[in-house]
């Protein structure tokens, strides 16, 4: 069999659990976020949708998919051949909490499990139990899990009883996660493990038997989170089982990729081990405000507080706090995203919203349709047939009005235009007198 990678879920506020394969368990998620990734790219899941670049709550990964939550709606993007990017009615509105196995991809709502994609060995058929009170899903690569009042539930692929739920794993569990072909649980700060062994994946090190906040799992690896610092334990071809300096302290989240492990620190990611496809290169972006990280197949994800549309490293609320020219329509959103995302906003191409233009100089738009004349006519030059940068409409209809009042004043009397007619009116009729011609 290939191997395949297990795949990631998180909640992105929890801080807790955050890993491949690994689902925390249902709380408050972030208001709004950015979702960043990096690696390997082959079918597109490091390329963010624009949906994916603000407002997103949580985010997951599958081996070569990358999915979101955002309004309680899920998005995928990447490889989709089985259709685990193809999201299903059920899943468009009212999602609390997602998670993604190899090529599949899961979504909890109103605490029944959904799930679609490859089904090949039964991972996407929920069984009566987990439709109801589930409060946590993860997934491993073809196997799916769930938490139920503190109850492990699996099903799916059972090839190394990865699915056989052990007496211990059966009441008091407070989180799960899943590896390539076993499964983890967190119990009264214990680690569980059980199912494919051959690396030792699931020989629970006696540091990891009390104390752990949170757990994650990578291909043929688990990892733990106790007191700031990380775990790791089972296959380490690549080293990540090998726990640098850095990750031994301060830490407050994990996750796992197949062969890599990640993790947050300060709001910061980190990451070590197989690096082949630059899973392990963290971007300047994803060195600061990152909430919650995730790891695919090849590829590591972040989602990072706020929105950083521009992908500077810098949160966007802070930069328009800095200097509030670069949001001038007051949108919360840098001006220069809202262009990308609709140049018909700067027709002019001056990198300035045409709106905030035409609020400083009502004169760029003298017909008041909200385009630029400049650019109105430079589209259709009939528009200004004397060439003089004035929309013809607009100089007629200007005329004409001159001509109504004029005419009405002489109507009137009022030839020196001062609003009275009087004496004053016929001394400028005979100064202005000529001779008759």
């Amino acid at each position: 069999m290939p191997i395949k990678l297990t795949s990631s879920s998180f909640v992105a506020q929890s801080f807790i659990v955050v890993a491949a394969c690994v689902a925390a368990p249902s709380v408050a998620m972030a208001q709004t976020g950015s979702v960043l990734a990096w690696g390997n790219n082959a079918a597109g899941q490091c390329t963010i949708p624009t949906a994916a670049n603000s407002g997103v709550a949580a985010s997951a990964a599958g081996a070569y998919h990358t999915i979101a939550l955002k309004d309680g709606a899920v998005l995928a993007w990447g490889y989709n051949d089985y259709g685990q990017c193809t999201i299903p009615t059920a899943a468009q509105s009212g999602v609390s909490a997602i998670a993604g196995g190899d090529i599949h991809t899961i979504a909890l709502k109103d605490g029944a499990v959904l799930a679609w994609g490859n089904n090949n060995l039964g991972q996407c058929t929920v069984p009566t139990a987990a439709q109801n009170g589930v409060s946590s899903i993860a997934g491993g690569t073809y196997h799916t899990i769930a938490l139920k009042g503190g109850a492990v539930l699996a099903w799916g692929s059972n090839e190394f009883g990865q699915c056989t739920i052990p007496t211990a794993a059966q009441s008091g569990v407070s989180a799960i996660a899943g590896g390539q072909y076993h499964t983890i649980a967190l119990k009264d700060g214990a680690v569980l493990a059980w199912g494919y062994n051959f690396s030792g994946q699931c020989t629970i090190p006696t540091a990891a038997q009390s104390g752990v906040s949170a757990i994650a799992g990578g291909g043929f690896h688990t990892i733990a989170l106790k007191d700031g610092a990380v775990l790791a334990w089972g296959f380490n071809g690549d080293g990540q089982c090998n726990i640098p300096t850095a990750a031994q302290s301060g830490v407050s989240a994990i996750a796992g990729g197949l062969y890599h492990t990640i993790a947050l620190k300060d709001g910061a990611v980190l990451a070590w081990g197989n690096n082949a496809a630059g899973q392990c290169t963290i971007p300047t972006a994803a060195q600061s405000f990152v909430s919650a990280i995730a790891g695919g197949q090849y590829h590591t994800i972040a989602l990072k507080d706020g929105t950083d549309c521009d992908a500077d490293g810098v949160l966007d609320p802070i930069e328009i706090a800095q200097d509030p020219t670069l949001d001038r329509n007051l949108n919360g959103v840098l001006d220069s995203c809202d262009i990308a995302a609709n140049p018909a906003l700067d027709r002019n191409y001056n990198g300035v919203l045409d709106s905030y233009e035409i609020a400083q100089n009502p004169a760029l738009d003298r017909n008041l349709n909200g385009v630029l004349d400049s650019y109105e006519i430079a589209q259709t030059p009939a528009l200004d047939s004397n060439s003089n940068g004035i929309i013809d409409l607009v100089e007629i209809t200007a005329l004409t009005a001159a001509n109504t009042a004029l005419t009405a004043r002489l109507n009137c009397g009022d030839l020196n235009g001062d609003g009275e007619v009087n004496g004053a009116d016929l001394g400028r009729m005979l100064i202005s007198w000529g001779q008759c011609q």
